[in-house]
């Protein structure tokens, strides 16, 4: 699911301007696009941004930060006063408006913090991905879950189950099968 996210992700950044570089230091932007499933994500974040602190301070602040994906949405409050070198933290409910909170972060006006479940359906909203992705694809067919296992953390960070509807996966598989795509994954927490 990161790995998808992702790609949309940088699909919305490419419309606005933003392209991929080779290394932190190189970037106006950095996302660490977090897994909260992960044994020690949370550690692990913190630990890449002490690195992006020192990077961020050497080119003088030039640099956003955003923390993005369910570490975020689960811990965002706690992100921002443990880590102030964080300019933007957005749960996978809420990436869609990365636009709107990188404006918010650059004009400093108080903390870029999107960790709500979105009232806008966000695949309505998404750019499709320009460049052909290879042979292989991401779908995503539903989202979230309403189980609250007791020790699942999905339906807190991903929010309640959503299922995408049959004629808006056949038309996305379609473009990706025009687009020279031969392999798609379907992804969802109850596929």
């Amino acid at each position: 699911m990161n790995v998808y996210d992702g790609e949309r992700m940088a699909g919305l950044l490419a419309s606005i301007g933003y392209r991929p570089v080779e290394t932190p230091a190189e970037a106006d932007l950095v996302i660490l696009n977090t897994c909260h499933i992960r044994e020690k994500a949370a550690e692990k974040l913190y630990s890449d941004l002490g690195r992006l602190k020192e990077t961020k301070a050497a080119r003088g602040g030039a640099m956003t930060i955003a923390v993005a994906g369910c570490v975020a949405q689960a811990e965002g409050a706690e992100i921002v006063s443990r880590a102030p070198v964080v300019d933007i933290v957005v749960g996978p409910q809420a990436w869609h408006r990365l636009p709107e909170l990188i404006a918010k972060a650059a004009r400093g006006k108080g903390e870029a913090l999107d960790t709500d479940f979105a009232v806008e359906e966000k695949f309505d909203v998404l750019s499709r991905p320009r460049e052909a992705p290879g042979v292989s694809a991401y779908v995503t067919v539903q989202e979230g879950c309403d189980k609250f296992c007791t020790f699942c953390v999905v339906p807190y960070t991903r929010g309640a189950e959503y299922s995408r509807s049959v004629a808006d996966l056949v038309a996305e598989a379609e473009r990706l099968v025009m687009r020279g795509v031969r392999e798609i994954t379907l992804l969802g927490q109850n596929v």
